[in-house]
């Protein structure tokens, strides 16, 4: 573990939750990948049922590299070692070597995983505990594809995802006005959600721009999946924005950023005359616009999460109780603390 990241932060840089791995469209059937995920090497692949596979990069047998990199490799869905030839199927069982059936039984390594909205998720536990909580389904509803981009940055998931309860640095950094809670933070099990209102110009000056006044609901399930859910019910404007945070190691993480929308409703009530461009085109062109201008806000907090000391005991103000209720709740991710998930 990076020293580093223990001098910043008195918690695990792994907390217990769902992570995500990568988006579903960069997947391919027959194709192996690999990556750093929560300090382990993990390999990952989809097989010719759609169904995917994540599991460690170590083979079973007599520790072998299964990256592609180092040659693993897939045949006929089935993940091949470089080193004797087993074969692990998706889910991760060894089906069968170059002599023939296995003599003995040998399993990968494997994380559960959970595919909905277009990301693949798996799930991180110190003691490879399987899943106490699911995700929701991201199917459902008539949403846009996926717009998205990452930034790699050295911070931690409770202080990315704690930026969704802290409403007071809004104005000052992001430059919105009218900021007001709609309640106290809602919390149950693994689950917190934040609903507020804002004013956001958007444009290139204070006299070309568009105000909206938009309602938000932050949802959290764990530290690593996030949702931020802005409407303007007078336009019928529905966004969701995920905020993905991954631990790559002991110091960095990465951040991903995306975004969908459900077709806007009634266009003029954004801009008169909105609703003389193509519905297809225009809800293109408004998914970029929206996700351009959350990409710059998020980005905006990179460099503080980057060179930011966490507190244990800050000296917040009475606005700023959510703060303290939000680790609160973090305590249960953190194998060593007595709320944690078990």
């Amino acid at each position: 573990m990076n020293s580093a990241a223990i001098d910043r932060f008195p918690f695990s840089p792994f907390p217990i939750g769902w992570y995500w791995v990568e988006f579903s469209e960069n997947v391919k059937s027959g194709k192996l990948y690999s990556k750093q995920w929560l300090g382990q090497s993990l390999v990952y692949w989809r097989d010719s049922n759609n169904k995917v596979c994540v599991a460690d990069s170590t083979c079973p047998h007599l520790g072998a590299n299964l990256s592609p990199n180092r040659g693993g490799s897939l045949r006929d869905g089935l993940l091949v070692c470089p080193f004797h030839g087993y074969c692990y199927d998706a889910s991760g069982l060894c089906v069968k070597t170059p002599a023939g059936p296995p003599t003995h039984k040998l399993s990968l390594n494997t994380y559960s995983t959970r595919e909905t909205g277009g990301v693949i998720y798996a799930w991180w536990h110190p003691e490879e505990s399987s899943p106490q909580w699911d995700i929701p389904d991201f199917d459902e509803g008539n949403w846009s594809n996926l717009v998205y981009d990452s930034r790699v940055i050295h911070t931690h998931p409770q202080e990315t995802a704690e930026n969704g309860v802290d409403l007071t640095h809004l104005p000052y950094v992001h430059g919105y006005s009218q900021v007001e809670s709609l309640g106290p933070l809602e919390v149950e099990g693994p689950l917190l959600q934040n609903r507020f209102t804002l004013t956001r110009r958007l444009g290139p000056s204070n006299k070309l721009c568009v105000t909206l006044r938009v309602s938000a609901v932050v949802s959290m399930w764990g530290l690593g999946v996030s949702t931020i859910e802005p409407t303007m019910e007078e336009a019928g404007l529905y966004i969701r924005q995920l905020a993905l945070c991954t631990p790559i190691d002991g110091s960095r993480v990465n951040f991903v950023m995306a975004m969908q929308m459900k077709d806007i409703e009634s266009p003029n009530a954004l801009v008169p005359g909105l609703s003389m461009v193509p519905k297809r085109a225009l809800n293109a062109w408004l998914l970029r616009i929206f996700f351009n201008v959350y990409r710059k806000d998020i980005s905006q907090d990179f460099e503080i999460w980057e060179n930011k000391k966490y507190l244990i005991y800050p000296r917040v103000g009475p606005d700023e109780r959510p703060i303290v209720r939000f680790r609160r709740y973090c305590q249960q991710f953190y194998a060593d603390s007595p709320e944690s998930v078990t």
